[in-house]
């Protein structure tokens, strides 16, 4: 049977394409064996090379030379492939330092499975990578990049296409079994993420993506999810929410989960803004945005992940996560700029753009969170097209209410692997926030956009601790795959807030060396 739009009404994890991994120490039954390739003041040695290796490769001498003068250079992200048919060596080149970061590690793993399944095989391969990783850290990223590299959306077809799942072996210590395993409850997460992200917006709407959400945290143990109708949102004042859903004949949701273990000391609380599809409202969005506009929920798939390993790997952390869904379009119910409306916590809002709908829903959500009275509050969005102007594709903002509060998300995000860059939340802007029909404008001249939003967020928070993380380009890769990152939805800040959650316990516990990425 084909993958067709029934399959997408409950979260399938077979849907999610992906590969057997596999802790190992040897070479042996290999289709396919990757090492790198380094150079350090001018010597080219290669890493990962064993005795086997040497015998069965070296054919100019030693193994270095005979890579290098099959073309192999240390340059990050080159690939050069000996062999042929059913046993191939992939050289990856890995820079200037033998002291290999996990992210080297990760990337490189990425490259170099990429490079080898580029093509389909009718039959299932056993890859095996022996980068020198003596380490669990080691171990798993270079586990994670390969997964991660290998993992792909599934097109949507009457096709019975049936795609070999491969075997993919990292040479490490028997000691890095249990991070092999976690770095994998990691990459699934990210690959559910993108997946979700990828769907066409026809198969999953608010209560589409809602009920996929609940059948995936219920793998876990320990959470308790909630989930907030149209009805429910409007007797609890939810105005925000339900303005921007109002448009669509597909009614918002807001989903509340919670792990709360016995031994958890601190809280944690994050937001995921969830747009199933994003029109842009009566200030319609350009043609080329629309296309994409399905991949506006990556904020709450982000949260719902982070979530899932968090409970999954044990932490032990009170992490609660809210995620407001919604749908918005053009319709007679609509909202319309310069409408005024009453949010959660009673902040009325001018609504200066139908196309600033995602602070709006977090405004609610937000206020919500504050009367948690967490030790923190992160909210995740592809919020601004500013922050992509001023950072790139490839760097997610970061603003915050104190240095603390960057100083841990910053260090997070560095074990994660992941770029982030902090942006202010200046006075001057925060005086430009005030409407002459409102509490509060939603957006102001087009200058500093994404401050403007978080700005506009942080009122909603309470004073509290609070982060604001605007993934809009990371989040959707417009050009070709690289390294372990695709093309398309990418599941960025997954890691990062995994390892956020890990340094949190480290002054109760040890747990924080149990994540893969941490």
């Amino acid at each position: 049977m084909g993958r067709g739009a029934a399959d997408f009404s409950r979260f399938n994890p077979d849907r999610i394409a992906t590969a057997t991994v596999e802790l190992g120490t040897d070479t042996r039954d290999a289709t396919d064996v990757v090492i790198g390739l380094v150079t350090v003041k001018g010597c080219d040695s290669v890493v990962g090379a064993t005795p086997e290796l040497e015998k069965h490769w070296a054919t100019a001498g030693t193994l270095t030379e005979t890579v290098v003068a099959a073309g192999a250079t240390s340059k990050p992200g080159s690939v050069t492939v000996l062999g042929n048919g059913s046993k191939r060596l992939a050289v990856v080149g890995l820079g200037n330092d033998l002291d290999l970061s996990n992210e080297d590690l990760r990337r490189g793993a990425g490259h170099a499975i990429r490079r080898i399944t580029h093509t389909k095989l009718p039959s299932m391969r056993r890859i095996v990578i022996s980068l020198d990783t003596d380490h669990g850290k080691q171990v798993a990223a270079v586990a994670q990049g390969a997964v991660l590299a290998i993992d792909q959306f599934t097109k949507i077809s009457n096709d019975d296409e049936q795609i070999p799942r491969d075997t993919i072996v990292v040479i490490g210590p028997s000691s890095a079994q249990q991070e092999l395993e976690n770095a994998m409850v990691v990459a699934e997460a990210i690959r559910v993420v993108r997946d979700w992200v990828n769907t066409p917006p026809n198969l999953l709407g608010p209560s589409e993506l809602v009920g996929q959400a609940k059948d995936y945290l219920g793998l876990s143990k320990g959470i308790n999810v909630e989930v907030l109708d149209e009805k429910a949102l409007a007797k609890g004042g939810y105005g925000g929410i339900l303005a921007v859903g109002g448009g669509s004949v597909r009614p918002p949701r807001l989903l509340r989960a919670d792990y709360h273990p016995k031994q958890a000391t601190k809280h944690l609380v994050l937001v995921g803004k969830g747009v199933t599809y994003d029109s842009g409202g009566y200030n319609l969005k350009t043609e080329s945005s629309l296309l994409t506009m399905k991949q506006d929920m990556a904020g709450a798939a982000t949260v719902v992940a982070a979530l899932r390993v968090i409970a999954t790997l044990g932490l032990p952390l009170h992490v609660t996560i809210y995620a407001p869904i919604v749908e918005s379009m053009i319709s007679g119910a609509a909202y319309r700029p310069g409408d005024v409306i009453t949010t959660y916590d009673g902040t009325t809002v001018e609504n200066s753009n139908s196309d600033c709908e995602g602070r709006i829903i977090l405004a609610d959500a937000l206020a919500r969170a504050a009367e948690d009275s967490p030790e923190l509050i992160v909210d995740v969005a592809t919020l601004t097209g500013a922050c992509i102007v001023a950072l790139g594709e490839r760097t997610a903002g970061l603003m915050v209410s104190s240095d603390p509060v960057a100083d841990d998300i910053l260090d997070a995000a560095e074990l994660a692997g992941e770029d982030y860059w902090q942006l202010p939340v200046t006075e001057e802007v925060r005086s430009q926030l005030s409407s002459p029909f409102a509490d509060l404008k939603s957006k102001n001249t087009r200058s500093g956009g994404t401050i403007y939003a978080a700005a506009f967020l942080q009122h909603f928070t309470k004073d509290h601790n609070w982060a604001h993380l605007d993934i809009a380009g990371p989040a959707w890769n417009t050009g070709s795959a690289h390294d372990y990152v695709p093309a398309n939805a990418t599941g960025t800040a997954v890691r990062t807030l995994v390892c956020l959650a890990a340094l949190m316990t480290q002054s109760t516990s040890e747990s924080a060396e149990k994540t893969a990425d941490c």
